[in-house]
């Protein structure tokens, strides 16, 4: 973000307090508002950190962390309740940083973060997050996990990324139209070994459809000795384009020593696990054929045969009695005028 962030206005307080009550329809309710442009300092759930991060309520990913308190709950909690302090967690495809900055929360200034990003406009945005919140245990590895070393050519999800804030990159020119550019491109085996990283805790990884090249790039770190656990987005058409497949990817996990689990990534299980009625682990189920993945999977691959996950309560917010409708956009304006007026008065 090229200008300078200032403190969260009140009125996004505000919304967010509102909306982080409602029984249903939340994140309708934070869409209403992503027409809202400016950038300023929004701070995580407390259970989270706390942690501050730039926001601009027209990228979608930000729009919901600061609004609804989470992005990808189901993901969110699994990772959190797989990492403790002193761990290490390694993030391809870390964007901004939402789950890099979940990840450091939960390690600890004892522990150790690598996030890999090729977007060099998201990894200005990552970094700037790390120096606002001093998280000298992260490093930041601007790069496209691949097989091999060398350039890759790349494109923006859309051709207005930089102003809309949607950052991300991705080999497969989906739309037609996105701008291509060129990234450097390596092994994470070779990378990780020049940062002296052998044992990772946990890999998260959601690249669009290199994550069968990046997962040969790692393949000496694959097993559950030296990687127990991987949170990995598949994406199968994108994967198709290239010539690979998703069940091709989980056969080489599974053929270096891991079970799956797919992860219920439903709409009705994202707001019963965001609102607190239920588990994470509720929402695993074992892996057995590829007709349970659909188009967006989420799967966990894990040493253990059942995983186990230590207990981490996501706190539950109370509920407003009689609200069980989505607020309207009518409704959202009067919080927004409502809180910019108590700003204006204040600087006054």
């Amino acid at each position: 973000m090229r200008e300078t962030c200032r403190d969260a206005p009140r009125w996004v307080g505000a919304a967010a307090a509102v909306i982080r009550k409602l029984p249903r329809g939340r994140y309708r309710a934070a869409n209403l508002l992503g027409r809202r442009a400016g950038q300023f300092w929004a701070r995580f759930p407390d259970d989270l950190g706390g942690l501050s991060f730039q926001c601009d309520l027209r990228d979608p990913i930000m729009r919901e962390v600061c609004l609804t308190g989470r992005y990808e709950p189901q993901v969110t909690a699994l990772l959190q309740r797989s990492l403790r302090p002193g761990m290490t967690c390694v993030d391809v495809g870390a964007n901004w940083g939402y789950f890099t900055l979940a990840a450091a929360h939960a390690v600890g200034s004892r522990g150790r973060v690598i996030a890999v990003e090729a977007d060099s406009i998201a990894c200005t945005a990552l970094r700037a997050n790390l120096g606002r919140n001093r998280l000298a245990q992260v490093t930041v590895l601007e790069m496209a996990a691949r097989e091999r070393t060398g350039d890759a050519w790349m494109w923006h999800y859309s051709p207005d990324a930089s102003d809309s804030r949607n950052f991300g990159l991705a080999s497969t020119n989906m739309d037609g139209f996105g701008k291509q550019l060129r990234v450097r491109a390596g092994p994470l085996d070779e990378a990780l070994d020049l940062l002296g990283v052998d044992r990772i805790d946990l890999l998260k990884m959601d690249i669009e459809g290199d994550e069968g090249r990046a997962l040969t790039g790692l393949i000496r770190r694959l097993g559950p000795h030296h990687l127990p656990r991987i949170l990995l987005e598949l994406h199968p058409f994108q994967l198709e384009r290239q010539g690979s497949s998703a069940q091709a990817v989980i056969e080489q996990l599974r053929r270096s020593g891991y079970h799956a689990w797919v992860i219920d990534h439903s709409a009705s299980v994202t707001r019963q696990v965001a609102a607190g009625r239920r588990d994470a682990s509720s929402t695993l189920a074992p892996l057995i054929d590829g007709a349970q993945l659909g188009t967006w999977p989420h799967v966990l691959f894990a040493g253990e045969a059942a995983p186990r996950f230590a207990k981490f309560e996501v706190p539950r917010p109370p509920i407003v009695k009689g609200a069980h409708v989505t607020p309207s956009a009518r409704q959202v304006d009067e919080i927004i005028r409502t809180g910019a007026a108590r700003d204006a008065a204040e600087q006054i």
